[in-house]
Parts: structure tokens; sequence; C-alpha cells
């Protein structure tokens, strides 16, 4: 009876996680909205410390670097349109469309949880040609529209 418990708890627990595309959604949600806090929220923590070391080299406010990157999550100071996720391991390809440009951010899995995380587009490459070379045939990275 314990174990059909615990298995219910794993269950909703991580039924309880966004997938790659919402959390870009809600990122962007938070960008339009002007909630840096919550923006912060959504990148992973190697990411968090990685920009903030680079801001401070720059000799750059943080809250200016937070406030340029979360431009980037909106169009016309409103959401970007979410168009679909590409899985591969623990790295996650989000395409979105903000008016007729089409941008792609990428996500790393961290703690269970997926993270935006700039600069992952090689390692989610990587990923994505080593599940491709050992996946059978008929099967190929999800890609979800």
């Amino acid at each position: 009876m314990r174990g059909l418990w615990a298995a219910w708890a794993l269950l909703a627990l991580t039924a309880c996680r966004d997938s790659p595309a919402e959390v870009v959604g809600k990122a962007s949600e938070a960008a339009a909205g002007g909630d840096l806090v919550a923006v912060q929220g959504y990148f992973s923590n190697s990411a968090l410390h990685r920009l903030e070391r680079r801001w401070d080299q720059e000799q750059r406010s943080r809250a200016e670097g937070w406030q340029e990157l979360s431009e980037k999550l909106v169009f016309d100071r409103k959401p970007l349109e979410v168009k679909g996720e590409t899985l591969a391991g623990d790295f996650a390809r989000v395409l979105t469309v903000a008016g007729a440009e089409e941008r792609d951010f990428y996500l790393r899995k961290e703690d269970g949880r997926w993270r935006l995380e700039p600069g992952a587009a090689p390692r989610f490459g990587r990923a994505q040609a080593s599940a491709a070379a050992t996946a059978p045939p008929s099967e190929a990275p999800s890609a979800k529209p």
C-alpha cells in the first residue's frame, strides 16, 4: 500500500513540472509584465551565475542586464507566440514567433525542471545527434508542435 502511495506522489509531482514550451511562455509573460525577478527564476543556476559575472566584468548593472535580456523574451512589449518544442535528452529547443521573425530558445533540465540556458545550442545539437544515432530507425527525437 505504501508503494502505491509513493507512486501516486511521484506521479503528482512530475505532472506539475512545466514543459520547455511552457517555461518559455511563462518567462515571456513575466518579461511582458516587467517582472524581472520572475524572469530570472526561469533561467538555470549556471546561466544566472554566468550572465551576472559577465555583466559585472562589463561594469553593467545586473538590473540593466536583466532588462536587456527580458526584451528578447517579448515582441512589441507582448509575450512571444510559442510554436513548438524539440526534446533531446536533458536539452530542449523551443521555437517562438516575434512578429515575422522566428526566435529559438534553448533549455536544460536542472534538478528535474526545464530552465532557460543561453548558449546551449551546441549541446542541444550534440544531444539531438546522439539520440538520433542511438534510436531505432523508426524513432526520432521528440518534436511537438
